[in-house]
């Protein structure tokens, strides 16, 4: 029998320790991004070429207007046959705008900042330009490799 997991009030963020890591430390340097007007066929391609779970889409001044995750394709195939999914343009299915963080937030900021907006990945910036993405995913394969 399983137990539930306790609750956590809507917003509160978790901590974790800081230990001084930086969001340069961990993040994936560079962004692989698609356009607005990319099919989800094209976007799914590079997500299995790439081995990535999201892509960033930037306008065609090369900023990050919004995300496409894993589970933005799947809630397109509701009620569609694959070829209509694979048309759809990844405006029409992206979770518009992106949280982003600057490279060298401290580690255990960006978690507590993903943990109380409930996301899964933040957009990291330079000098408020997108250079690459933290994941927890990332923050998992820190904390096993420890």
């Amino acid at each position: 029998m399983s137990v539930p997991l306790p609750s956590i009030a809507e917003g509160e963020p978790i901590t974790i320790a800081d230990d001084g890591t930086r969001v340069r430390d961990l993040m994936h340097r560079g962004i692989i991004s698609c356009t607005p007007d990319d099919t989800v066929g094209v976007v799914a391609r590079l997500m299995v070429e790439k081995e990535i779970h999201a892509v960033v889409v930037m306008d065609a001044e090369g900023n990050a207007v919004g995300v496409v995750s894993q589970t933005d394709m799947v809630l397109a195939r509701q009620g569609r046959t694959p070829e209509q999914a694979r048309s759809m343009l990844a405006r029409e299915v992206m979770t518009p705008g992106c949280a982003t963080c600057d490279a060298d937030m401290l580690l255990s900021d960006a978690v507590s900042l993903l943990t109380a907006r409930r996301m899964h990945r933040l957009v990291v910036t330079e000098k408020d330009q997108p250079v690459g993405v933290i994941s927890m995913t990332d923050v998992v394969r820190k904390i096993i490799g420890e």
